[in-house]
């Protein structure tokens, strides 16, 4: 490791000498050593030495004052002060130079070392300070984000230029005014009747940084930018709160794209409402024309056949006889599809009987299809429900039962339709093996997509619970709307 280097300005020549060789023993190395203030600045900014040990009187004047100050504000060079004074005066002087030190002659060796130590060491760490603050300036200066930095009083310190952009004030116009008249904002949302300001004084005790909340900024110009802020208090364990600093963005963007997200949304789920309500009247059409005509026609063509088959009774003609019966069966098995068909496009009993008796005909089609246990839970007093909520809640269950038949690899399955006065809650739980988050979040899952979404168009909520090995729950809760306010499928 380099030794230290000084730089020593003494006028008179022994004491010079002496201060020389006893820095020398101490392990340091002299740079210079000279009787003018003038030559030693030329030999600072020549030499950069680690440090300048000075007398304060040269020549009969003060001349070690001024190039204690002229280093350390032009060289960054630290300095200590050799000296016989010990007036008042002449500490004042040492005070305002800047210097790191003062040693009254004669000195001792070892008070030296220590003066000097403690001089560079002082130097270093405010050289730290210093480099550390200039970077955080910079970097405050530079950021996007608007800060003001407020004092204890809640007087306005600095405004870095976003802040000065976003506010329209200066910093040299504001400075040590109430930040109250800089950062005029109203909260948003239920609160928007509250200054922001007032809510944040409550906050003050608390060491957290507030968290980051949505506000309207009123500029100096009483235009009104939507902002989201935060406040840090500057505080330590002896001294307490002694300030704060405000950091926010303009969100005028971010709103703007989000509302156009949110318009979108609506426009998607607006469609997706109308297709399916189109969906749905298109099975309705279907599953009545395929009841109605093809099984009015399969009907008729069944009396046609059982009056040939009487007919054929009287003529001894088996082979006829028995085609006759095959095709009677064969017309049973067309009535039996058609009926299936029919119910599967729209369920007759969920317009005829209501939702809770379709419930009890699904279940009981599961379980006879699958061979999976399904029982069904109907709480008492269930209300007359709209054909829009009866038929989502029914294709809600649908879906679920199909999952649970597709994917669960259960035993058993419980639906459930209960209500509380105010909302319709259906269940389905299943003792299958299960799902984590991430298998039910996976981009492929339409199912659970569509019941959710099935669930947002009637203003309810959806939730599903699933862990590996644990089963699946899944709840959705409708309000028990009105006929006229419920979309119609």
């Amino acid at each position: 490791m380099e030794p230290r280097r000084l730089l020593i300005v003494e006028d008179e020549a022994p004491v010079a000498q002496l201060l020389a060789s006893a820095v020398r023993r101490l392990g340091y190395a002299v740079v210079g050593i000279t009787d003018s203030a003038a030559e030693g600045f030329r030999i600072a900014a020549e030499t950069r030495p680690d440090l300048a040990v000075l007398d304060i009187e040269l020549h009969g004047r003060t001349e070690g004052i001024d190039l204690a100050r002229r280093l350390r504000e032009e060289l960054d060079i630290p300095s200590i002060f050799l000296t016989g004074r010990s007036d008042e005066q002449t500490l004042e002087e040492v005070h305002r130079s800047g210097s790191f030190g003062y040693l009254l002659k004669p000195f001792h060796p070892q008070e030296l070392k220590a003066c000097m130590e403690l001089a560079l060491q002082r130097h270093a760490r405010e050289s730290h300070l210093v480099r550390l603050e200039q970077a955080l300036t910079a970097a405050v200066r530079c950021a996007a984000d608007g800060v003001i930095l407020v004092g204890p009083a809640d007087e306005v310190l600095y405004l870095n230029p976003a802040a000065e952009r976003l506010t329209g004030w200066t910093t040299p116009e504001i400075r040590g005014q109430p930040l109250s008249t800089v950062f005029r904002a109203r909260s948003v949302g239920p609160e928007s009747d509250t200054s922001f300001l007032d809510q944040q004084t409550a906050g003050h005790a608390s060491a957290r940084p507030a968290p980051a909340r949505e506000i309207l900024l009123f500029t100096r110009n009483d235009q009104t930018v939507p902002v989201e802020v935060t406040e840090a208090p500057l505080q330590d364990e002896v001294h307490g709160r002694f300030g704060s600093v405000l950091v926010f963005r303009d969100i005028t963007e971010r709103k703007r794209y989000q509302n156009m997200l949110r318009e979108s949304r609506q426009r998607l789920r607006a469609l997706a409402r109308n297709l399916e309500t189109s969906r749905e009247d298109e099975r309705a059409r279907i599953a009545r024309e395929i009841h109605d005509e093809l099984g009015q026609m399969l009907t008729k063509l069944k009396m046609d056949l059982a009056a040939l088959l009487r007919k054929a009774a009287a003529i001894p003609d088996p082979a006829c006889e028995i085609k006759l019966r095959e095709m009677m069966q064969l017309v049973d098995q067309s009535v039996q599809t058609v009926r299936r068909i029919s119910s599967e496009l729209r369920p007759g009993l969920l317009d005829t009987l209501g939702l809770a008796a379709a419930l009890e005909w699904e279940a009981q089609q599961f379980q006879t299809r699958t061979g999976i246990r399904c029982q069904v839970r109907l709480g008492p007093h269930l209300p007359h429900l709209d054909r829009g909520v009866a038929t989502a809640l029914f294709r809600i269950a649908q879906e679920a039962l199909t999952n649970v038949a597709r994917h669960a690899q259960a035993s058993q399955v419980e639906l459930s339709l209960q209500t509380d006065g105010s909302a319709l809650r259906l269940t389905v739980t299943d003792n299958g093996r299960g799902a984590s988050r991430e298998a039910l979040q996976r981009p492929g899952c339409f199912g659970i997509l569509g019941m959710r979404e099935r669930v947002h168009a009637l203003g309810g909520e959806f939730l599903i619970e699933s862990q590996p090995g644990h089963g699946t729950h899944i709840l959705a809760r409708v309000p028990c709307q009105p006929e006229s306010d419920v979309p119609r499928p």
